[in-house]
């Protein structure tokens, strides 16, 4: 991996960007983003797995660059850097091409904006100077997080780990574990779970919260020696340890 060093009698603070991609594809971009007063990281997309240095753990940003062997393959990747960085990071991700279903795959997995070829080098720059500052704002605030037993909910991100392992979790399916999360040894009932987490104010067949809680414990609990959450016989559910 190299680095473009400053240059000499520069001594100010430069943002750091993490740049992922073949020469052949990174090159010009190198020079802009040095020509913008970046500090810039090259990586290949074979490394990233192979070593931890200061390029991915400093960078105030990732870019992707892809290219025709990588076009289909970096849905793991981006999944893989989200959660290293806990999404604390903007990923974007620079294509000379790509399907509508590429891009939304792109961005459900982790990238924050997909910047398709041929582009306006102006309009790429505000973009990166505008997803750099709202990361930056965003970092400014201090992170809530709920730790039940070895369970982190992130309220912030919405990402959620247990024992240091993150796992997927679809938006409904992270309410409910929120919800129980806030009142953690609180027995919920199922009619305030479907108020507060579906919205419903008036009664109905509750077995969609049954089935919810059923898709959270194969996520959280399954495998696991301490189960969290618990059935309260006639009320509803409780996340607490035993």
């Amino acid at each position: 991996m190299s680095a473009v060093r400053d240059r000499p009698g520069e001594n100010e603070m430069k943002t750091s960007i993490l740049l992922i991609g073949a020469e052949d594809r990174t090159n010009s971009i190198n020079e802009v983003l040095c020509t913008e007063s970046y500090s810039v990281f090259n990586i290949k997309w074979e490394e990233l797995y192979q070593e931890q240095d200061a390029g991915l753990e400093t960078c105030s940003m990732i870019i992707g660059v892809v290219d025709e062997e990588h076009d289909n393959s970096i849905v793991e990747e981006l999944q893989w850097l989200m959660e290293y960085k806990e999404g604390v990071v903007p990923i974007v991700v620079i294509t000379p091409q790509a399907t509508p279903e590429q891009i939304v795959a792109w961005l459900d997995q982790g990238a924050n904006d997909v910047i398709v070829e041929p582009f306006q080098w102006k309009i790429v720059m505000a973009r990166i100077r505008n997803l750099l500052r709202v990361f930056s704002n965003a970092a400014r605030t201090d992170e809530e997080v709920i730790v039940v037993h070895d369970l982190k909910v992130n309220l912030r991100s919405r990402r959620v780990s247990r024992a240091g392992e993150y796992f997927m979790l679809t938006p409904k399916e992270y309410e409910l574990l929120e919800f129980l999360a806030r009142h953690v040894n609180e027995a919920c009932t199922r009619s305030a779970i479907l108020r507060e987490v579906w919205g419903y104010d008036f009664a109905m067949d509750t077995n969609v919260v049954d089935v919810y809680i059923k898709h959270l414990r194969v996520k959280v609990d399954k495998g696991r020696d301490t189960k969290l959450i618990h059935t309260v016989r006639g009320i509803g559910y409780m996340l607490h340890t035993t």
